[in-house]
């Protein structure tokens, strides 16, 4: 699913399942799981071995896949929005002093 994803490369970014679960909200059994289910693909995504966790070279190629993946669905959620005529995404408003 696309939170496994996500799950995953927050697991990437910071280098173990402690601080990606914190910054996902979600306790580290999730977080764990949900980067074993990607794992049953056959692969191994992270060396668990080395601290911080080191991604492997085919969790590389599966990471950049989902990454895309990810930024494929946020676009479609902006297609949708545009169709009902809602306004969505990020304001970032500048003030002069």
């Amino acid at each position: 699913t696309i939170t496994q994803l996500k799950y995953t490369l927050a697991v990437a970014e910071h280098g173990n399942f402690t601080t990606a679960s914190e910054k996902c909200f979600v306790t580290q059994p999730t977080l764990d799981a949900s980067s074993k289910t990607i794992g049953e693909l056959g692969i191994t995504i992270f060396n668990r071995s080395t601290k911080p966790l080191q991604v492997t070279e085919v969790g590389e190629k599966v990471l950049t896949q989902a990454r895309r993946i990810i930024e494929e669905s946020t676009r479609m959620n902006d297609v949708i929005y545009e169709e009902k005529g809602t306004i969505g995404g990020t304001l970032k408003v500048g003030i002069i002093q």
